[in-house]
């Protein structure tokens, strides 16, 4: 039963292989029916082109945000850092200046930087 099945199957098969693979049909610029041809390729060309420019630019962007963020808590510290200083200084001034001014008249160290403002 098997073996007569395979008989009539086996001169079918080969008779409709033949033929599907003489009958092919092509699109317009040559290229096989189903398949993208050049312009599915140039598309998906053009597509990954634009799509690694776009990774470039986030790139760039994000690199130009970290510098800034950078430079303004750099900014920010050294306004502190001096504004630190300042104080810390004028403390220094402050207990420094009275023995050196009463000596040069009694003049106090803070009224001294009044009157050069």
């Amino acid at each position: 039963m098997f073996s007569s099945v395979l008989t009539v199957a086996v001169p079918v098969a080969a008779e409709l292989s033949t033929a599907t693979s003489t009958i092919q049909e092509y699109n317009q610029d040559g290229s096989p029916l189903g398949s993208p041809g050049i312009t599915g390729f140039l598309v998906t060309m053009v597509l990954g082109i634009v799509i690694i420019l776009l990774g470039l630019d986030l790139t760039r962007r994000q690199r130009r945000l970290r510098y800034r963020v950078d430079y303004a808590k750099a900014r920010e510290a050294e306004l502190h850092g001096e504004t630190a200083g300042k104080n810390s200084q004028s403390r220094v001034e402050s207990t420094a200046q009275p023995d050196r001014n009463t000596v040069q008249g009694g003049v106090s160290g803070s009224s001294r930087r009044a009157e050069k403002r």
